[in-house]
């Protein structure tokens, strides 16, 4: 049984003016490609630098591990950061690094399919302001037999690193790489299919011959190379050789019309069961969170002044208590207050929960400040493993607060905790709007079955 919820306000997060925007990063890996890359973006006061870098090595919340500035466009294999671009503003600058380093996140998951590591990223700047963002990444199992969970051994594609794959002046340098004439040469983005079940008798998911590849924007759009995902053969296969890999050829983004700016290439592997019917376990093409990212492309880049949507708000977070397997579900309340300028209208928003619980609902629920007994529905996409809950427009319409008027917005997605979840801590997560301008975690405290 729940105990009541305590509690807590988040710190309110505008990721370019105070933290770190995202641009991209490689969220989703196997334990053998144990990397982190990293693009982002910081607004700082007129003239200030970046001092220093440093990443978590070993996902333990700690930024420990520095990297050296090495020169523009370089693409080398170490610790290393390049400011990609510097854009001056009547009243302050843009700086957009792109990041890239080892880690150390190789443990194997199993029983679980996969583990989830949030990896910190802090941006020292000259005036010794510290900036910081958390990116999550996912490191999937790299073993498999018969008698591991069901998602055990589901596809993959390897994250190239160092020079193991070829490619000029290494495997990696298709993350973070800048095109100022919008040519991407044909050794750039690597694809190496891996299926830990291919060719085994009597099992589902055993055969794998392609992915879908996606170039898209900052914006969302797609590059007019891959106005839809693109079917590409793959040769899948279970050991760790990087010798079956098939290379995207050139591309020429300027010949080909597209807008400059941050693109991120993106891969979705597929396997099919012994009937040759797509597999369950495949990832799903049609939706952008189940996406590898395997690169990223600086076309002509130069930040965009007006990105910033103006949009403020603080999330007050809880704290809840749960038993494995009980038979009552959880609604972990977000309440999101209005603390900037403008009104918050629809917007766009994500829940995710750890291994262990998941969402029972594509839907989420809300009341708002101006009548409290009124319950609203909007509707969303359950991701394939029901652990992500993504909700296109959710009317919020929250004005901003004032004294006097405390406007506020209640969400409470709706929480199954499995009789596998692990005890301890685990955290669901809340994303504002696209892009990104509030975020938080609620806290559900698990005890074992008795």
């Amino acid at each position: 049984m729940s105990n009541p919820a305590i509690l807590h306000d988040c710190t309110p997060i505008d990721p370019e003016g105070t933290g770190i925007r995202t641009l991209g990063h490689a969220n989703r890996f196997a334990v053998w490609d144990s990397e982190f890359r990293y693009d982002g973006r910081i607004r700082v006061p007129v003239g200030v630098k970046i001092k220093e870098i440093k990443y978590s090595y070993t996902g333990n919340g700690q930024a420990d591990l520095a990297a050296a500035e090495v020169k523009r466009g370089q693409s080398g294999i170490g610790q290393e950061y390049e400011i990609i671009d510097l854009t001056f503003l009547d009243d302050a600058d843009l700086i957009t690094f792109t990041l890239r380093g080892d880690l150390n996140v190789d443990a194997d998951p199993r029983p679980a399919y996969s583990r989830r590591y949030q990896i910190r990223v802090d941006v020292t700047l000259t005036t010794g302001e510290v900036r910081t963002a958390t990116p999550e990444i996912e490191v999937l199992a790299s073993a498999w037999q018969r008698s591991d969970a069901e998602k055990v051994g589901r596809p993959f594609v390897r994250l190239p690193y160092d020079s193991a794959w070829g490619g000029t002046p290494n495997s990696q340098a298709g993350f973070g790489y800048v095109s100022d004439n919008g040519r991407i040469p044909g050794d750039k983005f690597i694809i190496d299919l891996v299926n830990l079940r291919q060719g085994e008798q009597g099992v589902p998911s055993s055969n794998s011959d392609h992915v879908y590849y996606q170039l898209v924007h900052e914006d969302g759009t797609p590059s007019h190379y891959t106005p839809t995902p693109q079917l590409q053969k793959a040769e899948g296969h279970k050991d760790s050789g990087t010798g079956r890999k098939v290379t995207l050829p050139a591309i020429d983004l300027r010949q080909l019309g597209d807008k400059p700016g941050y693109y991120r290439m993106l891969i979705w592997p597929q396997s099919a069961d012994l009937d040759g019917s797509p597999s369950s376990l495949r990832w799903d093409e049609a939706k952008p969170e189940d996406a590898f990212q395997i690169g990223s492309v600086y076309y002509r880049y130069k930040a965009p002044a007006g990105i910033d949507t103006g949009l403020r708000a603080t999330i007050k977070t809880q704290t809840l208590t749960a038993t494995a397997g009980q038979d009552r579900w959880l609604y972990p309340a977000f309440v999101i207050r209005n603390t900037g300028q403008r009104t918050i209208g629809t917007v766009k928003v994500v829940f995710t929960a750890p291994e262990g619980l998941h969402f029972t609902e594509d839907r989420v629920a809300f009341t708002h400040w101006a009548d409290e007994s009124h319950e609203t529905v909007a509707l969303g996409v359950l991701s394939a493993d029901r652990r992500t809950l993504t909700c296109p427009a959710v009317p919020l319409d929250l004005v901003p607060s004032s004294p006097g008027k405390d406007a506020w917005v209640s969400l409470y997605p709706a929480v199954e905790v499995e009789a596998t979840a692990p005890a301890g801590r685990a955290l669901v997560g809340i994303q504002l709007g696209q892009p990104v301008f509030a975020t938080a975690q609620d806290t559900i405290t698990v005890t074992p079955a008795s």
